[in-house]
């Protein structure tokens, strides 16, 4: 891969063994096409999509460390194909304007989605009582960048990351 601007819409169907036309069709642009990539990373690799089954492990958790237990080791899960497509989208938004248009999009949900995850601590009563609800999005916001940084450019395990991820969050979150 070249990077957005450099990469063509016929590189991009003569890899995936489709015509030009069939990637058009299916994407409309390329920032189109980076939508899908993004919105596949988000599912994770689990049978369900990984906002169902952080949502899922919420609700039934014990308690607020064992939200952040699952919410760590989604955040390697996602992470791990979520971000470098983040990074290549956040960088495509710097020269093209659908593309800046689709990562402005990412970011609000991004941070709708971290608003949603920090209510389950509040609501559950496990937010130390020293940060506010919007603390918490920001942590939690903040945490699911690192994964490339860390351990695809990094020396970091998956596993190191997801302990990273936990143990962060629970001294940051949890009293």
């Amino acid at each position: 891969a070249h990077g957005f601007t450099e990469t063509t819409v016929s590189e991009v169907a003569s890899d995936a063994s489709v015509s030009v036309e069939s990637v058009y069709k299916w994407f409309g642009t390329k920032a189109g096409l980076l939508r899908a990539v993004w919105d596949q990373a988000l599912a994770g690799s689990g049978t369900a999509h990984a906002e169902r089954r952080s949502d899922a492990g919420s609700r039934h958790a014990a308690d607020g460390a064992a939200i952040i237990r699952n919410w760590a080791r989604l955040a390697t899960e996602v992470g791990a194909v979520g971000d470098p497509v983040h990074r290549l989208i956040e960088r495509a938004a710097l020269v093209d304007r659908e593309a800046a248009e689709l990562y402005a999009e990412i970011e609000r949900e991004r941070a709708s989605r971290m608003e949603h995850n920090a209510a389950y601590l509040v609501d559950g009563g496990y937010l130390r009582h020293d940060v506010t609800a919007h603390q918490a999005h920001d942590v939690l916001l903040l945490y699911t960048t690192f994964y490339e940084r860390l351990v695809s450019e990094g020396e970091w395990t998956p596993e190191q990351y997801t302990a990273f991820v936990e143990r962060g969050l629970r001294a940051h979150l949890l009293p």
